[in-house]
């Protein structure tokens, strides 16, 4: 029996799976439609922490390419899931903080006032399992402040903490500078200061699986271009 018309053409177009880090996601949602406007190939993505999209991974999930930070995509191909010398930094994310629209501004000029703010804050949320969240936990356990934080603390499973600060839930939160600019209706005031702050690189790598090479290799490209840095920029990330 013959193929009807949207069987033949549905087999006949590239459609990509994609694992990606929640801190790409606004200007993925930007650029992801240009790019299948302009290549006629289709994008299935999900979005994730870190840590959830590795737990997901090693227990089975699979796509053509995984966006993720850089450490994760190296720790992935030595487990034999990616391939070997498939990573492509694309970008790299900063920590900031935000406070609702109407609140005092807080001062995180130097590493000295951001321990004062964290102090006199009476409320902080973090998250669990992106990679800002493993790292702010990381950094006031090394600061001292392990305890006194976490006793006011709102510590998310997943997803973006600028979303309690909106609903006036809590005080204070923290997250990769493009993951507090997905949500509307806080103020994102400032960088962690230099001596505090982590730079994490978000790459491109390419699931061992995949049999769409040439299509991967087209959106990695375009993901690349003038047009997508810029796109990036304007998301608060910094293109490598």
């Amino acid at each position: 029996m013959k193929n009807s018309p949207s069987t033949s053409q549905s087999k006949s177009v590239p459609c990509l799976n994609i694992l990606s880090t929640m801190a790409l996601r606004n200007a993925l949602k930007e650029l992801l439609p240009a790019f299948t406007a302009a290549s006629g190939i289709q994008i299935n993505i999900e979005y994730g922490a870190t840590a959830h999209l590795g737990e997901r991974i090693r227990a089975g999930a699979r796509g053509d390419l995984l966006l993720a930070v850089a450490g994760s995509i190296d720790d992935l191909t030595r487990e034999g899931i990616l391939n070997a010398d498939s990573r492509v930094d694309l970008v790299s994310s900063e920590v900031a903080m935000a406070v609702g629209l109407s609140a005092p501004v807080p001062d995180i000029s130097t590493q000295e006032a951001f321990i004062a703010t964290l102090k006199a804050a009476r409320s902080i949320t973090f998250s669990k399992q992106g990679a800002s969240g493993i790292y702010f936990a990381s950094l006031i356990k090394r600061l001292g402040l392990d305890e006194e934080v976490r006793a006011k603390a709102v510590v998310l499973a997943e997803g973006l903490t600028g979303e309690l600060v909106a609903r006036g839930e809590v005080e204070l939160a923290v997250q990769q500078m493009s993951e507090l600019m997905q949500v509307t209706g806080i103020n994102i005031f400032a960088k962690l200061p230099p001596a505090v702050q982590q730079s994490t690189v978000l790459s491109a790598g390419i699931f061992k699986e995949s049999a769409q090479t040439a299509a991967i290799q087209s959106l990695v490209a375009f993901l690349q271009t003038s047009d997508a840095k810029r796109a990036f920029k304007q998301q608060g990330l910094d293109p490598v």
